[in-house]
């Protein structure tokens, strides 16, 4: 007796119902095409195994630009007016964006985003 027959068999009983072996075969054959359609059903087909949640997606995208950043720093220097701030102040004392890095903070070249 195979997996499918023995479910159904054990079903019938458990649900104090008979059924005759043309029966017991019609309801076999139903429920395995059901099992091998079910992921057609549910749209795991369509899904499949190699897409890529928004999870996944943002958190590549967030090592990515950690990576930018890291690189940047790596081959920038720090700016010695604003003292890597970004911002001095101006004759009043109020605070303006160093012009020496841009309001980055570090000399060399533009922050990659």
């Amino acid at each position: 007796m195979d997996y499918w027959e023995e479910c159904v068999s054990e079903a019938l009983e458990d649900a104090g119902l008979s059924a005759t072996k043309e029966q017991r075969d019609t309801i076999v054959a139903w429920v395995e095409g059901a099992h091998e359609n079910y992921s057609m059903g549910h749209g795991h087909d369509v899904i499949g195994r190699g897409a890529e949640s928004d999870a996944e997606r943002e958190l590549r995208e967030m090592k990515r630009r950690a990576e930018q950043l890291r690189v940047w720093e790596a081959t920038t220097k720090p700016c010695r007016p604003c003292t890597t701030t970004g911002s001095v102040l101006d004759g009043w004392g109020r605070p303006q964006t160093c012009l020496d890095c841009d309001g980055d903070g570090r000399t060399g070249a533009r922050r990659p985003y």
